[in-house]
C-alpha cells in the first residue's frame, strides 16, 4: 500500500485539526492534563498527607482550581491545606513512631518496660495491680514517674506537630525516649539511630563514637567520643550532633524524596533542599510542599 505525499494545503489542513479542542477547552495532544489525570493527583495527594481517601467535595475543588491555573503554586496551595491539617501530623507522626520503635507502637513499647520495671524494681513493690491493663499506671513509684511523664509527652507529639512544632523537634523527642534505648545494647542503639534518623547504616568507628556516647565517658566531663567532627560525652551530647548535623539535613530531604517520589534526589537537588533547612531545628514540610507540587510528583 503506498502512502500519499501530502501536498502544502493538506499539511496545513493536519495541522490546524492539531489545534482543535474537546469541549472547547483541552488542546487536543497538548500538556493540558485531563481531568482524569488531575483527580487521580487529587486523590493520590490526600491520601499521601493525610492516609485518607478524599471526599467528592475535595476532588472537585482541585479540579476545578487546576482547571483554571494549572501550576506549581496552585498544586501547593492545595497541599499546603492538608500538610496544616490535624490528619497529616497524625501520619507524620505515626511514620516516626514506626521507624523509631521497628513498627511497634508507643503504647505497647511502655507497656512492656513499666511491666518490667513494676514486676522487678522493689521501688514499686508496694503497687498494685494495674488498672485496665495499663502497667503505668496507678502507682507512684519513682521509675514509674519518669515513664510516665514521656508517655504523656509522647502523646502529645500529633497535636505539637500540628500547633507548629518541627519535625526534627518530634523525631528527637522519640528518640530521647526511654523505649528507644531501653531494651537495646549501646551498639544496638548506634545502628538504630543511623538506620532510622540518618538514612545509612553506620561505619565501624561511627558506630563504635556513637555506642561510646550512649554507654556515657568514665569519667565525668570528659569525652565518650566523636562523630562528624565533634566530641560528646554523653546521650544527649550525641543527639544534638546528629540532630544538628549536615547528615541528617540530607537524610531527612532524602526521606522526602523517597516517600514521595520514589526515588533518591540528585545530587543537585538534595544540595539546594538540604541547604534551605534551618541547621539548628529542621523542619521538611516546605520539602514536603515543593516535592507534592512538582510535575513529576504530578505525573506519576
Amino acid at each position: 500500500m503506498r502512502v500519499p505525499i501530502l501536498g502544502g494545503v493538506a499539511w496545513l489542513a493536519l495541522l490546524a485539526a492539531c489545534d482543535r479542542t474537546v469541549d472547547g477547552n483541552l488542546p487536543v495532544g497538548g500538556d493540558q492534563p485531563s481531568q482524569a489525570e488531575t483527580e487521580r493527583f487529587a486523590r493520590r495527594l490526600h491520601l499521601d498527607l493525610t492516609g485518607g481517601s478524599p471526599d467528592d467535595d475535595f476532588v472537585a475543588d482541585a479540579v476545578a482550581r487546576l482547571g483554571e491555573v494549572d501550576d506549581a503554586a496552585t498544586r501547593r496551595a492545595i497541599a499546603q491545606a492538608l500538610i496544616d491539617a490535624p490528619a497529616f501530623a497524625a501520619v507524620y507522626v505515626d511514620e516516626v513512631e514506626g521507624r523509631a520503635y521497628g513498627g511497634d507502637t508507643v503504647e505497647a513499647r511502655y507497656g512492656l518496660l513499666c511491666g518490667i520495671v513494676r514486676t522487678t524494681d522493689p521501688a514499686c513493690d508496694a503497687c498494685a495491680p494495674p488498672a485496665d491493663g495499663d502497667a503505668c499506671g496507678t502507682c507512684s513509684c519513682a521509675p514509674l514517674a519518669g515513664y510516665v511523664a514521656e508517655r504523656a509527652a509522647l502523646r502529645t507529639a500529633v497535636d505539637d506537630l500540628a500547633a507548629g512544632a518541627t519535625t526534627s523537634s518530634i523525631e528527637r523527642r522519640y528518640v530521647e525516649a526511654s523505649p528507644f534505648r531501653a531494651l537495646a545494647s549501646p551498639d544496638g542503639v548506634a545502628q538504630a539511630l543511623f538506620d532510622g534518623f540518618l538514612g545509612h547504616a553506620p561505619q565501624l568507628e561511627e558506630r563504635r563514637n556513637a555506642a561510646a556516647m550512649v554507654q556515657g565517658a568514665l569519667i565525668a566531663g570528659s569525652p565518650a567520643g566523636l562523630l562528624y567532627h565533634r566530641h560528646g560525652a554523653d546521650y544527649a551530647d550525641l543527639l544534638d550532633i546528629v540532630f544538628g548535623s549536615e547528615v541528617y539535613r540530607e537524610a531527612a530531604v532524602g526521606a522526602v524524596f523517597e516517600r514521595y517520589l520514589g526515588r533518591r534526589p540528585t545530587a543537585a537537588e538534595l544540595g539546594h533542599f538540604a541547604a534551605g533547612l534551618d541547621p539548628d531545628d529542621p523542619d521538611v514540610r516546605d520539602v514536603i510542599l515543593a516535592v507534592v507540587s512538582s510535575r513529576e510528583y504530578f505525573e506519576q
